[in-house]
């Protein structure tokens, strides 16, 4: 039977956790067993943090490989990533109906580098998922998660570079809608340029052969990760991807030509009690999250970018600090580049990835 993604996400914690010596799961509820595994894996949660965030040199394939290590990260990460997938499926899906072009249609999702498969439950379409990770222990997990949340899924446990083409493709003649989800993937792959070439083949030879495709790309918010996902836009786009979101347009991104700029949206996150509860003990709130968010799609799917002038930044300027006061400007992306314009509203602010709703100045009056 289908279960919620929230109760999926304990019961996974639960199965693959560890309680410390002596406590009795017994008759215990779950949330109760959930927090006695929290509290014996805090300090490999906060570690992992801490790699993932601050110590990125200590980042490597071998990070998350056994099942201790798959607990803290789905302690410290799968419902965040979640959220933020839900973010960028629904902003992208309200700008342009994708969903609803989708239905009835066969469709094929690929979760590359899937780590616990958290954008694939977040997409929650009808479709055969296949989910792909270097790690065994992280596949395990995706897996059991797919089959709580009700996902026909598959697992192939390799790396990048070393994809076979033909997993990618269909018959001749069979009309599939194929969709690439590359979760936090990009910035891993930095000092790896066969796998981020084997990755613009994949997802462009459905140009080349006039298929339906859609390509959604995750990373955190911060700027040596963004910029080169902003990179990654401009490679799709020149090969003929059209930018869905956050871009009103899918010519080149005039932010990467500002070296101090990257694009990033922002979010609000409802939390279950259980995921405040984790924050609290990190020391952390998630209520709010962001991250760098795109989504494209193929020409054959007939969407075209919506040319919607998008919030993409929020600089404080020089006479004051008090960012919520009226001392920032938006920064605005639209078909002309970049423009910096005085809030009339600074009071009810905008947030980064949504469209500006207030009325674009004349050029003289920026």
């Amino acid at each position: 039977m289908k279960s919620d993604p929230f109760y999926a996400f304990v019961g996974a914690v639960n199965k693959l956790g560890r309680t410390p010596k002596g406590f009795d799961r017994k008759g215990r509820r779950a949330d109760v067993i959930f927090k006695a595994i929290f509290k014996s894996s805090k300090a490999s949660v906060i570690d992992l943090w801490e790699i993932y965030t601050q110590r990125r040199e200590d980042l490597s394939r071998k990070l998350v490989t056994n099942k201790e290590s798959v607990v803290a990260y789905l302690l410290g990460f799968h419902l965040a990533n979640m959220a933020r997938a839900s973010e960028l499926y629904e902003r992208s899906n309200k700008r342009h109906g994708w969903r609803s072009k989708l239905k009835n249609k066969k469709i094929r999702v690929y979760d590359i580098g899937c780590g616990t498969g958290a954008m694939s439950q977040a997409l929650g379409l009808d479709a055969d998922y296949f989910l792909i990770d270097g790690s065994g222990p992280l596949l395990d997990a995706a897996s059991l998660l797919a089959a709580e949340t009700g996902l026909r899924a598959k697992t192939s446990r390799r790396v990048i570079e070393d994809l076979d083409p033909k997993q990618f493709s269909t018959r001749e003649g069979e009309e599939t809608v194929h969709i690439y989800l590359l979760g936090y993937v990009w910035n891993e792959l930095a000092r790896n340029a066969p796998a981020k070439r084997k990755l613009i083949s994949l997802m462009t030879k459905h140009l080349a052969k006039n298929e339906k495709c859609m390509v959604f790309v995750a990373e955190p918010a911060l700027e040596f990760m963004s910029r080169p996902a902003m990179e990654l836009r401009d490679s799709l786009c020149e090969a003929g991807f059209v930018a869905l979101y956050p871009c009103p347009h899918s010519s080149h991104c005039p932010m990467l030509d500002r070296p101090k700029d990257w694009c990033y949206s922002e979010g609000e996150w409802e939390q279950p009690p259980l995921a405040q509860w984790v924050d609290e003990h990190l020391g952390m709130n998630r209520s709010r999250h962001a991250g760098s968010l795109f989504a494209f799609a193929s020409p054959e799917l007939g969407f075209s970018s919506d040319n919607k002038p998008i919030v993409v930044g929020r600089p404080v300027r020089e006479e004051g600090k008090e960012r919520y006061k009226g001392f920032f400007d938006y920064l605005v992306c639209g078909d002309d580049g970049i423009s910096k314009i005085k809030p009339k509203s600074p009071k009810q602010v905008i947030s980064r990835g949504m469209p500006y709703a207030e009325k674009m100045p004349k050029p003289n009056d920026k």
